[in-house]
């Protein structure tokens, strides 16, 4: 897909770029930071046809508008809100990693009419006050880099993935050129210092959810995530094997699957 392909819809925070595509079923996908709607490629080509996927630039990255300033997890809730009324749909079901699981977790909570389902996968659960200055002055620095790129890589991706899928790495290494490092920046500054948690969220989410946690992932450990995973009473957890911090890339065939779960008549291609 080539950024003339993306759609521009307006919300509370600015324009979100999407990657609209196929039809039927709507699935939004959030992707990590550090990533684009090029993230969830592998994913969106595992669903098939009669899935409609609406793949985000997060602000900060992509072609979406930069953040105005430090925005917490649930106004971004509230802009999906903004993109279904701008496309006319109901509910769909609402998938992210990372960063984008802090976002539909808080969507699940805000607006559960809303959601068909959530998907969350290497979410950080517990809240981050402070620290990570290293991160933010080389985002800022060097953010538009592969040198950045490939060092982010390294502490996000597991072993095995490095190994058997290093393409993957390199695809996710590039993007990183086409991003604002003054923009990313900010969004990095408010997900890695400013974020409370999902403690005192997840036990409001009582719509159908799957945590996707990946055994690899040394940012958010399983032994550390897990509790509080646990508090959200409708979820259901899985641990996915060799996997690290990016399970769109790294393991994207659990990542259909646990979509497929939420489908009204499952998977498409698996009737």
């Amino acid at each position: 897909m080539t950024p003339t392909d993306l759609r521009a819809i307006a919300t509370r925070v600015g324009r979100l770029a999407v990657a609209d595509r196929g039809s039927g079923t709507p699935v939004l996908l959030w992707p990590s930071l550090y990533a684009d709607h090029r993230f969830w490629d592998h994913v969106v080509a595992g669903l098939g046809p009669g899935v409609r996927t609406l793949a985000i630039d997060g602000p900060g990255f992509g072609r979406s508008d930069p953040p105005r300033g430090d925005i917490q997890p649930e106004r971004y809730a509230d802009a999906l809100v903004d993109l279904l009324d701008a496309l006319g749909l109901p509910a769909a079901i609402a998938v992210g990693c990372s960063w984008g699981g802090q976002v539909v977790a808080h969507l699940g909570v805000r607006s559960p009419e809303r959601v068909r389902g959530i998907v969350m996968m290497n979410t950080p659960m517990h809240p981050s006050l402070g620290g990570h200055r290293f991160d933010l002055v080389g985002t800022r620095r060097l953010g538009a880099t592969r040198f950045w790129g490939a060092g982010v890589a390294r502490s996000m991706v597991g072993t095995e993935t490095k190994r058997r899928h290093p393409e993957r790495v390199r695809a996710f290494r590039d993007a990183f050129r086409s991003f604002d490092p003054a923009a990313a920046a900010v969004t990095a500054r408010t997900v890695l210092t400013a974020f409370p948690g999902l403690a005192g969220i997840l036990p409001g989410l009582r719509v159908p959810t799957t945590i996707l946690l990946g055994a690899e992932d040394r940012l958010y450990p399983v032994a550390v995530s897990e509790p509080i995973a646990r508090l959200a009473p409708s979820a259901t957890i899985r641990v996915l094997p060799g996997c690290g911090h990016l399970a769109p890339i790294e393991a994207p065939e659990a990542v259909v699957d646990a979509i497929g779960d939420h489908l009204p008549d499952g998977l498409p291609a698996r009737r």
